[in-house]
């Protein structure tokens, strides 16, 4: 078999030198010689297929790495496609139930509104028409009242009525006790109205009011004519003058415009850690800042911050009545200051231990705390005129 042998000979070029191929085949042999042009060529060639061989090679894996990223990425989007289709499906029925929510709540609005209209047309109706009940309860004590002296005869009825001749002599007989009612008896009959109404609120009046309270318990002996001074259950001036002075520091109003009844007086569960607690008076919620009136005339004994009350405006309305108002943003008045019913002492907040914006109201009786509910009741049987 033939053998390939190089060999490079001595002559020719030393810069150059020639390749010799030596070819073996049995016993005979030959030779071949390149020139340097050709081993130059040859070895560009063996260099050149080489390089075109590993070129191809980092191309082949630099494609299928390619392929394999862009499938992966095709994976990816497709997934990502499906999440936000999802999403968009769940943000359509999101919007839809909204939808049906919204449509839902504007009913809801239109039909409050009108029962709003509707109350307001009624309210205003009933203050234009009193009722039959709160009409007689109005001459009842505008009679009694006006006959005790208590208030004074309007100045149109005292005009329109003609001036009655002044008696002389008579031979009519005198009218008896029964027909003819002294102011005496009237003004008793008044302050047994008033303990009647004060009563009915559950109040006890013989011990937070001892200026009405009547004798009770066993009487008896024999009768003794008094002196000619005034008999000792007669209504004097100064009894007279302290009755009106009662009427007149009742707590009847309410301190708010516009409210909303929160939380009522007595027994209720405590807005921050639910125990039981006793409330000792209403809650009434307004927007904030709401203007705040004083419920009756009187003065003013305490403005500043009380604990979990916050800040807090005390008037005293004489008799041992006093009222309180607590949680205010604002206060607008000072002690010692002289306040008139409805005026205005503050403005509503959230100040002190409080949940939201509202009045803490609280009437007191001798220090006791009542139901302030009770003395507002009053004030549908008991006009503004005759207090």
């Amino acid at each position: 078999m033939g053998e390939l042998v190089a060999e490079t000979p001595s002559r020719g070029s030393r810069r150059f030198p020639e390749l010799c191929i030596n070819l073996r085949n049995g016993s005979r042999s030959s030779q071949i010689f390149l020139p340097p042009a050709a081993q130059i060529a040859t070895a560009s060639a063996v260099l050149a297929v080489a390089i075109a061989v590993c070129h191809v090679a980092v191309s082949r894996i630099g494609y299928e790495r390619a392929a394999a990223e862009k499938e992966a990425a095709v994976v990816r989007a497709e997934m990502a496609n499906a999440d936000l289709q999802d999403e968009v499906a769940n943000l359509r029925d999101e919007l839809a139930l909204a939808a049906r929510d919204r449509q839902q709540a504007t009913a809801d609005l239109d039909r409050a509104l009108g029962d709003r209209d509707r109350l307001r047309a009624r309210i205003a109706a009933l203050e234009q028409e009193p009722s039959q009940l709160d009409v007689a309860h109005r001459q009842k004590w505008t009679g009694v009242f006006r006959l005790a002296g208590l208030i004074e005869t309007e100045p149109s009825q005292s005009a329109a009525s003609p001036p009655r001749p002044e008696i002389l002599i008579s031979d009519a007989p005198p009218e008896t006790e029964a027909q003819s009612p002294s102011v005496a008896q009237l003004a008793r009959q008044a302050v047994a109205e008033v303990r009647r109404l004060l009563a009915s609120t559950g109040l006890n009046v013989d011990r937070l009011f001892p200026q009405l309270a009547q004798d009770r318990g066993g009487q008896g002996g024999p009768f003794v004519a008094p002196p000619k001074a005034d008999p000792p259950n007669a209504m004097t001036a100064d009894k007279m003058e302290e009755l009106r002075s009662f009427m007149k520091s009742l707590p009847l109003s309410v301190p708010l415009d516009y409210y909303q009844l929160e939380s009522r007086f007595g027994p209720r569960h405590d807005p921050f850690n639910r125990r039981s607690s006793f409330h000792t008076g209403i809650d009434l919620s307004a927007p904030y800042m709401s203007p705040v009136h004083a419920t009756a005339a009187g003065t003013v004994t305490y403005a500043g911050n009380r604990s979990d009350y916050g800040k807090v405006v005390e008037i005293d309305h004489g008799n041992g009545i006093a009222t309180l108002y607590a949680h205010l943003h604002r206060y607008i008045v000072s002690v010692g200051q002289r306040v008139a019913e409805h005026e205005r002492i503050g403005f509503l907040g959230s100040s002190g231990r409080s949940s939201g914006p509202h009045v803490h109201y609280e009437v007191l009786v001798n220090n006791e705390p009542q139901d302030p509910e009770k003395f507002i009741g009053l004030a549908r049987v008991i006009p503004a005129a005759e207090r």
